[in-house]
């Protein structure tokens, strides 16, 4: 639905050109209320994570971005590795979390555009007849659209806020998961040291059933039960190296 501002005639046009120009002020002085942040909306999930985990996040937007979160990753990676590090190198390396970043970028996008006026359309027609001209200048807004314009604006903020917590929320969960990881790591390293050494006694002992049965000192079932004992740890190390390696 659309107003129209009309100058059809010298009596008319004083209070038309002011209706006019007040739309016209009113659609520039909007418009200057709606401007992007300069961080895209990541102050809030960076204050969450400085103050919850004690950590860096980054939205990479930008090669140089990449670049700069590479350098970052790789001198971590040179150290070593601890629970601390593996977080952060999980917040400057993972594709999932920068994926909720850039869904916060497009709905600070969303709520610029939301809180914008329409643009006013001007339209000029010259009118002929019986040899007179009059110039007829319209100013068309979109009523309806500015009408609505607080409350669309409002919804946008409101679904901005939400994509920010959301975004803190990943960045905490990720956090988790990779601690929940590393110990899982650390614990199967630890059960690798174990089982290495419970194969290397199981070897020594089922090496020493094989010498005994051969003399007669041990019968074939309690040589068998030594064999499988080893048989058995030798298999579950092979399962939890494998572990320890996905987890690392």
């Amino acid at each position: 639905m659309y107003g129209y501002l009309e100058i059809t005639g010298d009596a008319a046009r004083p209070l038309r050109c002011r209706s006019a120009h007040a739309t016209v002020l009113l659609a520039i002085l909007l418009s200057g209320c709606a401007t992007f942040s300069p961080d895209s909306g990541m102050s809030v999930v960076a204050n969450v994570a400085g103050e919850t985990i004690g950590k860096n996040v980054v939205s990479i937007r930008t090669e140089d971005d990449a670049g700069r979160a590479k350098g970052i990753v790789q001198g971590l990676l040179r150290r070593s590795l601890t629970v601390d590090t593996a977080v952060q190198i999980a917040l400057l390396n993972n594709r999932g979390l920068q994926a909720a970043y850039n869904e916060l970028a497009l709905a600070e996008a969303d709520l610029i555009q939301d809180s914008l006026p329409p643009n006013p359309t001007f339209s000029i027609s010259r009118i002929a007849g019986d040899g007179a001209m009059e110039t007829e200048r319209q100013v068309v807004g979109d009523i309806l659209a500015l009408a609505t314009l607080p409350f669309r604006s409002e919804i946008a903020r409101q679904r901005f806020q939400k994509a920010q917590l959301w975004a803190a929320e990943e960045t905490l969960r990720l956090a988790a998961d990779v601690r929940r990881a590393y110990y899982r790591a650390v614990a199967a390293n630890e059960l690798v040291g174990l089982l290495t050494d419970a194969k290397s006694t199981a070897e020594s002992t089922a090496q020493l059933a094989e010498k005994l049965g051969e003399t007669g000192s041990l019968n074939k079932l309690d040589q068998a039960r030594e064999q499988v004992f080893y048989a058995e740890t030798t298999a579950e190390l092979a399962t939890i190296r494998q572990d320890a390696s996905s987890s690392r």
